[in-house]
């Protein structure tokens, strides 16, 4: 390997990992937080109806559903909707509605042609909601008894119609942790999250985990009838709902949510496989330029480290690779409460992540389908059926004021004595 190749490749590297951490930094200081929220305040909040879509979710739902439940947030309800489960599910929610009132259950039976099956549950949970607001969550997602009412809170005094809320990720195993948290990692910096405050620019977010969303712009922005066949619904609803002038935020939870998205490290890789190719928008060549760029990310500075032909490339790819753990290690301190230590397997994780991407999008061309939950849609179809970022004009997103902390905290009381 040439010494000016070799130099090349390392500093293309450090580049792109120092890039990574600076807006890793800004994405941190953009995000708001939970801490935010409303205080107690005397007057009835907004109402709000949780929707919690579950299929096959017998192991977490009832821990999920009382701990919406048990929400120090007055008058919440919860629909539940069972999507063609076959465990347990549907009766496990069936007990729980009857122990208490604030729960309904619907029961999906068949899947109507044109939807997905999570899609078409969280419209059937909509249509039953009561109140200003709507949260779409997840039958496996654990919330602190504080968490709504505090989100709440800081959608209205920011004046939000849509507020994401990033989870804290229960992962205990070593490996589980240091994927699920790289996948964060490299994921946030790209979204421009410090752009929402601002009109008119491209930045969205949502998360299956936590999109609380004002029921009256959700409805005019056309709910989850406008993404029926979008296997990555939750992120398309922010884009949806962001394009169609919706003011959005995003919150970190501070602990106040959790979820596990997958049990152990082989499950956490496949479960990615279903909706990776969805993620870049059936884009192969996006698929491919993404497993290029993990190559770079990951298998570059660890190659001139080991077999490079002198002191300096591989003084730069040593930077690259410290770099590299640095940015891995904060994001598995922070989405998951992780030691940092998890950062050393940053360039094997990035790799992983590459393949997966381009795998995703080899296997669902291979197989002509999308397999989401059991059920397979035509790769036609839920291509035919995604909400493309170019299809919806930035020019109709909408912004909103940055406040001081004293601004906020007024608002906030003053918002949150408004009687639903």
């Amino acid at each position: 390997m040439p010494v000016l190749v070799a130099t090349a490749a390392a500093a293309a590297s450090l580049a792109a990992w120092a890039a990574l951490v600076a807006l890793g930094v800004r994405t941190r200081r953009a995000m708001l937080t939970l801490d935010a929220g409303a205080p107690d305040a005397p007057g009835a909040p907004p109402g709000v109806t949780a929707v919690v879509p579950c299929r096959d979710e017998a192991p977490a739902v009832e821990a999920c559903v009382r701990s919406l439940l048990a929400q120090d947030l007055p008058g919440l309800r919860l629909v539940a909707v069972d999507d063609r489960s076959t465990d347990a599910t549907g009766a496990i929610l069936d007990r729980l509605a009857r122990e208490d009132a604030r729960l309904q259950v619907v029961h999906v039976t068949s899947l109507p042609a044109g939807w997905l099956g999570k899609n078409h549950a969280c419209a059937a949970g909509a249509r039953r909601a009561r109140g200003e607001w709507i949260l779409f969550t997840d039958g496996d997602v654990v919330f602190e008894p504080d968490a709504l009412r505090r989100a709440l809170g800081v959608a209205l005094g920011r004046g939000l119609g849509h507020l994401a809320v990033v989870p804290r990720f229960v992962a205990p195993g070593f490996a589980e942790r240091a994927f699920v948290t790289l996948f964060g990692a490299l994921l946030s910096p790209a979204l421009g999250l410090w752009e929402l405050p601002r009109a008119g620019t491209r930045a969205y977010f949502g998360i299956g985990a936590f999109n609380l969303v004002r029921r009256a712009d959700y409805e005019r922005a056309g709910g989850h009838a406008r993404i029926a066949m979008e296997v990555v619904d939750d992120v398309k609803l922010g884009l949806l709902l962001r394009r169609s002038g919706v003011p959005q935020g995003v919150a970190d939870a501070g602990g106040r949510v959790s979820v596990r998205w997958q049990r152990g490290f082989l499950p956490s890789v496949l479960g990615l496989v279903k909706n990776a190719f969805a993620a870049v928008e059936y884009r192969l060549g996006v698929a491919a330029g993404a497993f290029a760029g993990s190559v770079l990310l990951g298998a570059v500075p660890v190659a001139v480290v080991a077999l490079g032909p002198g002191a300096v490339p591989r003084a730069v790819a040593g930077a690259a690779l410290a770099a590299s753990f640095y940015h891995h290690g904060v994001s598995a301190r922070r989405l998951a409460r992780g030691s940092g230590a998890e950062g050393v397997l940053a360039p094997a994780c990035t790799l992983v992540l590459g393949a997966v991407v381009l795998g995703s999008a080899l296997a669902a061309r291979w197989r002509g389908a999308v397999v989401w939950r059991g059920t397979w849609y035509g790769l036609e179809a839920v291509r035919a059926g995604c909400l493309r970022a170019d299809d919806l004009p930035a020019t109709g997103a909408a912004g909103w004021p940055p406040a001081s902390d004293a601004l906020r905290a007024r608002a906030d009381r003053a918002a949150w004595t408004r009687v639903r």
